[in-house]
């Protein structure tokens, strides 16, 4: 087998003080790092009040991404208020005060602003923006307001209530993929916050009022539970400084997640048939993993690959080669708690899902009962590699990159490290973690049927 080259290089590890960046009370003086994988240097500083900043200097381009991670998402909700830390996301894009509302959009659009958006995870909530290098001072000053000076009215939250509840109509009740989305998780969770959708249910979101997000407000969103990544050709000390100026000023409010419910080991199969605007059936199947920083996580990629990846992917060759189905997929939702790993299977007309589901429980009990040859599992490696390279080639990919990993596993070296993890991925190791998770008697399956 072809030897993988370590991906992560530990360039150098510094003292803030030593940087030429002037030194602040806010900064905390010895945790100023610099890692390099390849050619991807990044600069990590964590201020006083909690907030991190990872910057990546990347001149190919005279542009940036700007991304804010707040560690919220719905898996910080309760009964009763599922769908707030999403509907609070469309919030941030109100007024402040000191700014109207809808001048926040409209001051970066006459700046060139590429790519704003916000996305709500089960772990985390995210805003992003990609500008010509010149703005940095602007999105830093627009950012830093949002976060302590929104304004959360009841004309407005009502406005944005009626948006979410659109797009949960179109995201659900229209769309056979996110029903089946949300019934696997409401099928393969019982206690766990993860049992609920991240856009919430409806009656939830009825009953929600204004005052609800202004305390939801008030308890997440906070310095000290954001992480600032920067990539692009910017000047490190600059932001450094203008973020210190912008945002070093703000109170932590050192919100502690508290008790989060867990779901108890699942001991048996459970089973759904979900009637859907559809003309051949669905087939989803699930498996409880651990939590995305288990030593196991880069075996579950290395799985996928095995699986689904490519042409040569064994239910390719399987399902859609022999004409049973139109697609296969597979892959993990690695979460901050224990995930899932999924196998899905759409079906040609006329063919029915148990007939899948018997095809891929036979490959899943040939990965514990054979081991993986060595070119099928270089197959899979190189998958990754390329996925993984690929990933990194925007400025965008590698902030979100960064702050997913620094976000998930508290670093984001573990990203570098679990690809070089995937490349030491053994037949033996995969064999051991089929055999370990994949229990027929514990999955979680469901049919999608069309509706009579």
């Amino acid at each position: 087998m072809q030897k993988i080259p370590l991906l992560l290089l530990i360039a150098s590890t510094t003292l803030l003080s030593s940087s030429c960046a002037p030194q602040s009370q806010n900064i905390q003086s010895d945790t100023k790092a610099k890692q390099a994988a390849g050619n991807l240097e990044v600069k990590r500083v964590q201020f006083k009040n909690g907030l991190k900043l990872l910057i990546q200097k990347d001149p190919s381009s005279p542009t940036f991404a700007y991304q804010t991670w707040f560690n919220v998402g719905s898996r910080n909700e309760v009964i009763g208020k599922t769908g707030l830390a999403h509907l609070f996301e469309h919030m941030m894009f109100k007024g402040t005060k000191n700014h109207k509302e809808g001048e926040f959009d409209s001051i970066l659009e006459q700046v060139g602003v590429e790519g704003e958006n916000a996305f709500t995870t089960n772990d985390h909530t995210v805003y992003v923006q990609e500008l010509p290098n010149q703005h940095l001072d602007l999105i830093v000053n627009l950012e830093s307001d949002r976060m302590v000076n929104l304004i959360v009215n009841d004309q407005s939250f009502k406005t944005e209530r009626e948006v979410v509840k659109n797009e949960r109509r179109f995201r659900k009740e229209n769309s056979p993929e996110g029903t089946l989305y949300e019934t696997l998780f409401e099928t393969a969770y019982i206690d766990s916050p993860y049992h609920w959708p991240v856009i919430g249910y409806e009656q939830d979101l009825n009953l929600m009022s204004a005052q609800d997000a202004r305390d939801f407000y008030e308890k997440f969103y906070s310095p000290d539970r954001a992480t600032i990544v920067v990539v692009g050709d910017v000047d490190e000390n600059e932001v450094i400084n203008k973020v210190e100026k912008a945002y070093g000023s703000l109170e932590p409010k050192h919100t502690q997640d508290g008790e989060i419910k867990k779901d108890a080991e699942q001991t048996a199969q459970r089973r759904k048939k979900v009637p859907l605007n559809i003309q051949s059936e669905k087939l989803w199947m699930a498996y409880k993993i651990p939590e995305a920083t288990n030593p196991d996580t880069p075996v579950f990629e290395v799985i996928q690959g095995i699986l689904t990846d490519g042409m040569n992917s064994r239910l390719n060759r399987a399902l859609v080669n022999t004409g049973i189905a139109t697609n296969a997929s597979s892959g993990s939702f690695s979460l901050r708690d224990p995930g899932l790993f999924t196998v899905m299977a759409d079906l040609q007309k006329g063919k029915n899902a148990s007939l899948a589901e018997s095809i891929i429980l036979r490959e899943i009990e040939q990965l514990k009962h054979k081991l993986v040859s060595d070119d099928e599992l270089q197959r899979a490696k190189n998958l990754m590699r390329f996925h993984f390279y690929e990933r990194l080639a925007t400025t965008k990919g590698k902030a979100h990159f960064l702050g997913e990993f620094e976000t998930t596993f508290g670093n984001y070296e573990a990203g570098f490290t679990q690809q070089s993890e995937i490349m030491k991925v053994t037949p033996e190791r995969i064999q051991q973690v089929v055999n370990q998770y994949f229990d027929t008697k514990k999955m979680t399956v469901l049919t999608g049927v069309p509706k009579k």
